[in-house]
């Protein structure tokens, strides 16, 4: 009778199948924390299907699926009282219907912040990125009549990103702060460069600490820039554009409160005015920020953003200036944005997220060039982009999660904006592995 196996025997047995599963290798890696410090690797892969992929008005639209590969190093490094940060990124997207459009991307930046011996420290950096051009992803500002064709083909937009800024004051009760910002932004495609973007920023300030739940303050901004740049005509086949420049002011109060131990509020009030050669009139309004992050000792987060200003972007409601990759481009409308999203935690390592925003964005007697009557004339309307998005995130080992979700997001215009209208339902599975 043969004799039954004992179960160290089982377990010498099986070792074998388990170091030569792919799965199990797979897990042991993601699993494994090397010693990188100060680096980091990361790796991922999105596959998404989009029902309107170029987001284009309903009745032209183009549903495909997209890959995204993404590869990621990224540096954390102390350096005395300073850091040091950066962070590279390529990505290549893949089309399975219109493989015209695969396209390779990237993202880099880095940043110092510096501390000295007293309460003076600050931080100054540079960042650059370069992806497709797909109209709503940053919130353009391509205006009417200025090359909004071009938006279904391969259009590589680049921005380039320097910043810096300084602050007076670290845990005393009086804050000094000023920072400045340097942005530009361009097209690949010929018949797009129109809408290319040069800014400069600069602001100034102080806070004031009446205790540490609540700290008051007062903020200046000053910007400038070029957009849009029109083209008028041509001249021996040279094509003759004119620089519309814009100058922005902006002062704030501010105020910073921890209500209790799980809300926080941060909001702001201000006036905006400015002067561009694209308006007839001179934009004036109240602007305007409220953020608000609730806690309760449950499993829920909620965060909640309302924001109105010519700042375009449409990603956050808190400050963008002064922080690598900010998107703080301005043009010649009024935004409102209201952001919402609510997150519960199902275990330590399940999470649901749901995401809603509101954009609205009202042009008044813009100037733009008529290619065919060779004469500007003054557009007034406005957009407003909806979308919702809900996901799960599963965290399986320290170094790796896996994200998958389905949205929606529509965009309405109305009087000469309604070229820009578009709807598009999204569903998409994100794998990650991280190695630090």
């Amino acid at each position: 009778m043969p004799r039954r196996p004992g179960r160290q025997e089982k377990q010498l047995n099986n070792k074998p199948l388990a170091i030569l599963s792919p799965l199990c290798l797979a897990l042991y890696a993601a699993g494994a924390h090397a010693a990188l410090e100060p680096f980091s690797f990361k790796a991922s892969e999105t596959i998404k299907h989009e029902s309107n992929v170029n987001h284009e008005r309903d009745q032209f639209r183009n549903a495909d699926w997209i890959s995204n590969t993404e590869l990621t190093a990224a540096l954390d490094q102390a350096l005395g009282r300073s850091k040091l940060a950066a962070d590279a990124g390529v990505n290549y997207s893949a089309y399975k219907e219109q493989d015209n459009l695969n396209s390779w991307g990237y993202r880099a930046g880095a940043e110092l912040d510096w501390e000295t011996i007293g309460d003076l420290n600050g931080a100054f950096g540079a960042d650059t990125s370069r992806r497709r051009y797909i109209q709503g992803v940053t919130d353009d500002l391509a205006l009417p009549g200025q090359g909004t064709a071009t938006v279904t083909q391969n259009n590589e937009q680049t921005d380039h990103h320097v910043f810096g800024r300084i602050r007076l004051g670290g845990p005393s009760r009086w804050q000094l702060f000023a920072g400045g910002d340097a942005s530009r932004r361009s097209f690949s495609a010929d018949n797009f460069r129109s809408n290319d973007e040069r800014q400069w920023s600069a602001n100034a300030g102080t806070r004031y600490a009446t205790s540490p739940d609540l700290v008051f303050g007062l903020v200046g901004t000053y910007m400038r820039g070029e957009f849009p740049h029109v083209e008028v005509g041509s001249f021996g086949g040279v094509p003759i554009e004119i620089e519309s420049k814009f100058r922005t002011r902006s002062i704030n109060g501010t105020v910073q409160l921890q209500a209790t131990g799980n809300s926080l509020f941060d909001a702001s009030v201000g006036y905006t005015k400015q002067n561009s050669d694209a308006l007839a009139e001179e934009l004036h309004f109240v602007n305007g920020s409220l953020n608000w992050t609730w806690t309760p000792p449950s499993h829920f987060t909620f965060k909640l953003g309302l924001k109105r200003s010519s700042d375009v972007d449409t990603t956050t409601t808190a400050v963008n200036n002064g922080v690598r990759y900010s998107n703080n481009l301005n043009g010649p409308s009024v935004n409102n944005l209201a952001l919402l999203d609510v997150k519960y935690e199902l275990t330590a390592k399940v999470s649901l997220d749901a995401n809603a925003s509101y954009g609205h964005r009202k042009y008044a007697q813009v100037q733009v060039f008529d290619p065919v009557s060779q004469q500007p004339e003054l557009l007034s309307g406005s957009l407003n982009t909806t979308s919702v998005f809900l996901s799960a995130h599963w965290q399986p080992t320290r170094t790796t999660d896996l994200t998958c979700g389905a949205g929606r997001e529509r965009r309405s215009g109305n009087s000469s904006f309604a070229i820009f209208s578009y709807s598009d339902n999204t569903v998409r599975c994100t794998a990650a592995i991280r190695f630090d």
